[in-house]
């Protein structure tokens, strides 16, 4: 009796290790949804609660933490979930860097640690409670990931694409990001990266609820779900274009903005809804209800070894940064004295979308130039979450976007210049780097991934009247905010 208890002790004992070295190797990942949880809003923390009460509830009725096999055992499947979660995270932390996807790999690969030491049949039931979790919580406690635009940029051009091939019309993606903009507000179920995750809740729930299998066929329907939920906003922006463009009927497309979006997302929903039909149900009577089939290989001391050697060395390889590809320090950019500035204080949005662990120097300047008088704001950071495709900060400001096109102000910058007001004002940007600029926000995006740590330059220009991109002033002054950014930055 006594040695039995002295083996439960050190069971016990040897659980609590791993799963505290575990937290420790990625306390990098839920530092940042502790963090996140102290901003959010009221509702949010109220849902947030009502979740994790609902989720325990539910784990204490399906038994999961009565499984009388808390004991270290290998287990294929929760292996495996362990790895990949962790992998995935690492992967995403050194190319996207976006908090929310690395938080879902992580609590799917908590989820696969646990299976370690549980019983089959109790971490089984758990799973899609599990899943649902991982694909809720990290955006329930703030869903702007950034990849919102990229989603749109790549849906216009692919609207754009298909104007094209059936020779409709000639518009740019350019002017289809502006129409979409200037259409209605778009609602949840129609703008893009949210209705993504709403249909990927829709299909986790209902998995739930109809006791649906995790496994390859419902892989295939998930993809599926993510295909059907991209073509519904495809033919949405793409029927808004011909209504607009096309049949000329700008109120009409006010009209429908919104109804098509939500018949989209629920046509979606139901061709997924149908394909999970196809999915086997778990069955009372099925094998994982019994032990694992699995072989036992961690039950003894030299393989728990190497289990707690596994997680340190995850946690370990999860701590590390990517090599720097730039060693530049950032500063405020001094602009030479033939343009006079003054600051001007952020906005309260502003202030809050820069308040980022990232800590890029940001410069909001009131200018004169010659003729030339406006207002700028220049952003160096090493990261993309840094940085925001400018129109959305002029629509969030009250400006009306007119129209959008790319232009080469001159050899070396390669620009977006922007109608505003019913062409009463004008706007110029670009992003700059030591080797090169643009006006493409998802290019921005894929330098980070495959040049981490590389310093770019954002540059937004309001002009106080409209100006013509070819005009001497606008060139110059774009020349000398280039020059000086690139001695300050590049070539100091």
């Amino acid at each position: 009796m006594i040695s039995k208890s002295i083996f439960k002790q050190q069971n016990y004992l040897q659980i609590l290790l791993v799963l505290s070295v575990w937290l420790l190797g990625n306390i990098w990942t839920y530092q940042w949804l502790i963090e996140s949880l102290q901003d959010t809003n009221s509702l949010n923390l109220i849902l947030f609660s009502i979740g994790f009460v609902v989720l325990l509830t539910q784990l204490t009725r399906t038994n999961f933490f009565k499984s009388e096999s808390f004991q270290l055992q290998f287990s294929l499947y929760p292996f495996l979930l362990m790895i990949g979660g962790e992998m995935g995270a690492i992967i995403l932390k050194w190319s996207l860097n976006i908090p929310q996807l690395t938080l879902l790999c992580f609590i799917l690969g908590s989820y696969g640690l646990i299976g370690l030491f549980i019983s089959a049949a109790a971490w089984y039931r758990g799973l899609s409670l599990a899943t649902i979790t991982a694909c809720v919580v990290p955006f329930l406690v703030t869903f702007n990931s950034g990849l919102g635009f990229p989603v749109r940029v790549i849906t216009a051009h692919a609207v754009a694409q298909a104007l094209s091939d059936f020779q409709l019309s000639a518009v740019s993606s350019h002017d289809i990001i502006v129409m979409e903009n200037g259409i209605a507000q778009v609602d949840l179920p129609c703008s893009g990266m949210k209705s993504l995750w709403t249909g990927t809740v829709f299909l986790l729930g209902a998995t739930w609820l109809e006791n649906r299998q995790l496994g390859f066929r419902w892989l295939l329907v998930a993809i599926a779900n993510l295909l059907f939920l991209i073509a519904a906003n495809v033919l949405r922006v793409l029927i808004l274009v011909i209504t607009i463009e096309v049949l000329g009927q700008q109120q009409i497309a006010d009209v429908i903005h919104l109804p098509l979006g939500i018949v989209g997302f629920m046509i979606a929903s139901g061709f997924t809804w149908i394909l999970l039909q196809k999915v086997p149900r778990n069955s009372p009577n099925l094998a994982m209800t019994s032990e694992p089939k699995y072989p036992h290989q961690f039950n003894n001391h030299f393989n728990y070894q190497r289990l707690l050697s596994l997680v340190i060395i995850l946690g370990i390889i999860g701590h590390f940064q990517p090599f720097s590809s730039s060693s530049v320090t950032l500063h405020p950019i001094n602009l030479p004295a033939a343009i006079t500035t003054e600051t001007l204080p952020l906005t309260p949005a502003e202030t809050n979308f820069f308040a980022n662990p990232a800590n890029p120097v940001v410069q909001k300047l009131s200018f004169q130039s010659d003729r030339l008088t406006g207002s700028m704001l220049m952003v160096a950071s090493d990261t993309w979450q840094s940085h925001h495709p400018p129109e959305l900060c002029f629509l969030g400001n009250g400006f009306k976007v007119d129209s959008m096109s790319s232009i080469a102000l001159n050899d070396s910058i390669h620009a977006r210049w922007l109608s505003l007001q019913n062409g009463e004002l004008s706007a110029v940007y670009w992003f700059q780097s030591e080797q090169s600029t643009t006006d493409d926000f998802v290019a921005r995006i894929w330098d980070h991934i495959s040049h981490r740590n590389k310093t770019w330059v954002l540059v937004s220009v309001l002009f106080d009247e409209a100006e013509s991109p070819d005009s001497k002033e606008i060139k110059n002054l774009s020349n000398s905010i280039y020059q000086t950014i690139n001695q300050n930055y590049f070539h100091s």
